[in-house]
């Protein structure tokens, strides 16, 4: 009876705790919003970007030469080794921030609004008029 109790007892606070209510409408973002969110991530891109390659011309540069190497220049060797995993793992880490960016700013140009113009036919007569239209960019 106890087992069955605490079954129950925890099938309720499962049950009620699973999910939460929010009462704050969501707000949509604007072309504004993810034109700052795609600087802010190319940003982020640019700088692991060139860390990571200054951090492997350090390591490249301070990797020891020689064939027969002290203890020391050996320890050199790991932490020249060391950079440059570190630098080359920092520049693959920029490249899905590049992606996100561009994505987000692909979808922040996707609505707009432009003029077209319109040959229409006046006595006669081709007259170009331009009316405003509003587009939207659907990438697939």
């Amino acid at each position: 009876m106890k087992k069955i109790s605490l079954l129950v007892l925890l099938t309720a606070i499962t049950i009620c705790s699973f999910s939460q209510v929010t009462d704050v409408p969501v707000k949509p973002m604007l072309k504004a919003d993810y034109l700052k969110k795609s600087k802010n991530k190319k940003i982020t891109a640019w700088v692991l970007l060139g860390v990571g390659a200054v951090v492997d011309i350090i390591g490249i540069a301070t990797y020891p030469s020689g064939i027969l190497l002290t203890p020391s220049e050996k320890q050199q060797e790991k932490t020249a080794i060391g950079l440059v995993a570190a630098g080359t793992v920092s520049m693959l880490a920029s490249i899905p921030f590049f992606i996100m960016a561009k994505k987000n700013k692909m979808k922040a140009m996707s609505l707009g609004i432009n003029t077209l113009q319109f040959r229409k036919l006046n006595n006669s007569k081709l007259h170009a008029v331009n009316y405003p239209v509003l587009t939207l960019k659907i990438g697939l």
